[in-house]
């Protein structure tokens, strides 16, 4: 009974703590996330109060709920118009820097850690996709524009996809020595397009029901549970539960518009969409999901292989080049809508997460040379991945040689400036003009949200 009480007293002082870290974030830019793994490092590994086998498989079931409602709750905050003008610069960044990623750390693998090919390459392709679950939070809490907050839960959520089918067909490939590189595209592109068709079907029937599904008694978390259904049907077919998810969020966020476009002359009853009672719900629900997910990485992190340690942080450096000179070579552009802090901000997320870390374990259960070590190297390079994105993106905001660094690898020069930044002005008084620019975007689409 006692421990019993104990762990209910941890559950509560977390959740407390969550609310804690926010705020601090909000006020001194120190990293919520950051700390909410510091405390999962310290309940596990270090202490060795909780095991990740104490969890058992409802660690990943829990990590797998968190996604979900993650992904849909992002997707119910993007309106289309947004989606249409950042949807070319997504697809550039997302494929510059995960094949990018892929080559390079395959490259290094097998020629600096002897490992096959093969093997090398699986690494980099675990290595290429983003971690959903820690960029979208973190994106929610910067004040940056709609456009860029656009492309970034887009691109996290489309590399994830990349991600998990090329290393499944290298995992594939390293059991049967066959790779087939035509099965791969053609996964991708069925799995990307009949996740979204079963997405959007699903949001539009949910839709057209919600009405009487919201006379039925204590029926507000029927929604996330249909969520749940499609993701599932989704992953059982073989296509992406994760795209299937922000699909169905998008598509009901904007289902007035759809309607208007589509559908106005077959349905005759005007669809619904989420109100702001669920919205806050399901936001509430997200964030303590969040909560105990990145606690749950700490507790899952491995730190006793000194020499993993030492190579994922060489791979975190290696990242954040090639995360720069991707974000320089995708979205850069002439023309292109976003600030300079803006582009500093998606230079600096490298972070890596649980998808990394479950096709990483995948590669223990084959007998295969290298894959203890390859399991090793991606678990330290999550856990340094995470730390550098927190640390870095406050960083840019008060670290002058942060800045400096960035402007250096994103190669700025004062033509390609943004309009309303005065030329005259020093860097740091342009770096401290885009942050208080930042703000007023960021109230201002707070003001318009409640208006709607």
């Amino acid at each position: 009974m006692d421990s019993t009480a104990l762990t209910v007293v941890m559950l509560g002082g977390m959740v407390f703590a969550a609310h804690v870290f926010t705020e601090l974030f909000s006020r001194r830019r120190v990293p919520d996330l950051l700390l909410l793994l510091i405390i999962g490092v310290l309940l596990g590994p270090i202490f060795k109060i909780v095991t990740p086998d104490a969890f058992g498989t409802t660690g990943d079931v829990f990590s797998t709920i968190t996604l979900v409602i993650i992904l849909f709750e992002s997707g119910s905050e993007l309106s289309l118009k947004i989606i249409r003008e950042s949807f070319k610069g997504m697809i550039s960044l997302t494929l510059i820097s995960y094949f990018s990623i892929m080559v390079v750390l395959g490259i290094l693998g097998h020629y600096c850690l002897g490992l096959p090919w093969v093997t090398s390459f699986f690494m980099g392709a675990v290595l290429g996709g983003a971690a959903e679950a820690i960029v979208i939070p973190l994106t929610k809490q910067l004040r940056i524009s709609n456009n860029c907050k656009t492309t970034m839960v887009l691109e996290t959520s489309f590399s994830t996809v990349i991600c998990f089918i090329i290393s499944i067909a290298l995992l594939n490939a390293i059991q049967d020595n066959d790779f087939s590189l035509g099965e791969v595209v053609g996964n991708v592109i069925s799995s990307f397009t009949l996740a979204g068709i079963i997405g959007f079907i699903g949001a539009v029937f949910w839709a057209t029901a919600l009405r009487r599904i919201r006379t039925v008694k204590n029926s507000t978390f029927t929604t996330p549970a249909f969520v749940f259904i499609i993701y599932g049907i989704n992953s059982l077919l073989g296509f992406s539960g994760e795209i299937a998810a922000l699909t169905f969020g998008i598509t009901l966020a904007n289902i007035d518009s759809i309607y208007n476009s589509m559908f106005k002359k077959i349905f005759k009853e005007k669809p619904n969409t989420l109100n702001n009672n669920e919205r806050m719900l399901f936001s509430e629900i997200a964030f303590l999901l969040r909560t105990f997910v990145f606690i749950y990485i700490g507790i899952s992190m491995k730190i006793s292989d000194w020499r993993s340690l030492l190579i994922g942080i060489v791979v975190v450096f290696i990242l954040f080049i090639l995360r720069a000179l991707s974000v320089r070579y995708s979205i850069m552009k002439k023309g292109n809508e976003y600030t300079e802090l803006e582009t500093m901000y998606m230079s600096c997320f490298v972070s890596k997460g649980l998808a990394a870390a479950v096709l990483a374990t995948m590669l223990t259960m084959i007998d295969v040379p290298g894959a203890d070590m390859v399991k090793n190297i991606v678990y330290s390079v999550i856990f340094f991945s995470i730390i550098a994105t927190c640390l870095l993106i406050p960083a840019v905001e008060k670290s002058k040689i942060t800045q400096k660094t960035l402007r250096f690898m994103l190669f700025f020069s004062p033509k390609k400036m943004k309009k309303e930044a005065d030329d005259t002005v020093s860097d740091e008084e342009n770096i401290s003009q885009q942050i208080d620019n930042q703000d007023v975007i960021f109230d201002k689409n707070n003001s318009e949200k409640k208006c709607d």
